[in-house]
């Protein structure tokens, strides 16, 4: 009949999701490999950021991000090759300095899915185009035709004790439609450093458009630039729900998160 192949595809998709909730708490399971991050620690105007983070949340000191591209080679989703862009900013956590992300694009349906309903990342399709030598590696983040960030530079040295890109207490947001409210959720990724390098020369020019207003959000001068390549690894916790978000939130913050 012409519903079987309806509900063999979404048997098969549920099925895969529950493999991949069950593989967060294997240790032995590895979710990416070699993820590669294009990072740039930028600081930030605190002013002007406050108005995109959910109420009670605060920004480390110094106020810091970190703006990045990012190339998914092999991933245990087979959706293998996607890339991303996005900002981490820093806030402050009970574990320690943590990362909230209030805006990210891709270019994987898949990969969105899976980020946006189970962990919070707000992301929306768009396009990322990331060109890699051995010497040198450029990246640009485009959507519905607006060019929103460049960035690039020269390979440099190796950095022997790096910060991590990841491994960070995240405080991200799920769900903001519906009847239910939205909710403030934390969890940890794990990751297994494989190289991070130094990025010299690095360039950045910063754009935005009316749905992405990235330039609005405070993004100031470029501290350091780094390209991470890590594991990203199973053994950690599903996120915990910390608190509900009013509606104000929901409203207020459409743009950068869903449109």
């Amino acid at each position: 009949m012409g519903w079987e192949p309806a509900i063999r595809t979404a048997g098969r998709a549920l099925g895969a999701d529950l493999r991949r909730l069950l593989a967060l708490g294997d240790p032995r399971q590895s979710l990416y490999r070699d993820a590669h991050y294009f990072s740039a620690t930028v600081e930030i105007d605190p002013a002007r950021m406050r108005q995109w983070l959910p109420a009670g949340m605060q920004l480390s000191e110094p106020a810091r991000a970190d703006l990045f591209t990012a190339w998914f080679p092999d991933n245990n989703f087979e959706s293998p090759g996607y890339h991303e862009a996005g900002l981490f900013v820093h806030v402050k956590t009970v574990q320690g300095t943590g990362i909230h992300c209030p805006w990210m694009i891709l270019d994987d349906d898949v990969a969105l899915i899976i980020g946006r309903e189970l962990l919070g990342y707000p992301k929306k399709l768009g396009e990322v185009d990331w060109t890699l030598t051995d010497i040198e590696i450029h990246a640009q983040a485009t959507r519905r035709g607006h060019k929103l960030l460049s960035m690039g530079g020269w390979l440099g040295e190796v950095i022997p004790d790096p910060p991590p890109i990841l491994a960070r207490p995240h405080r991200n947001v799920v769900g903001l439609a519906g009847l239910f409210p939205a909710w403030l959720v934390a969890f940890t990724p794990r990751e297994s450093v494989i190289e991070v390098r130094r990025i010299e020369d690095f360039t950045l020019k910063l754009d935005g458009s009316e749905r992405d207003p990235i330039d609005q959000m405070g993004i100031g001068r470029v501290i350091e630039a780094r390209l991470h390549r890590v594991d990203l690894l199973g053994g950690w916790l599903p996120p915990i729900p910390v608190r509900p978000l009013t509606p104000l939130f929901t409203m207020t913050h459409l743009r950068p998160r869903i449109l």
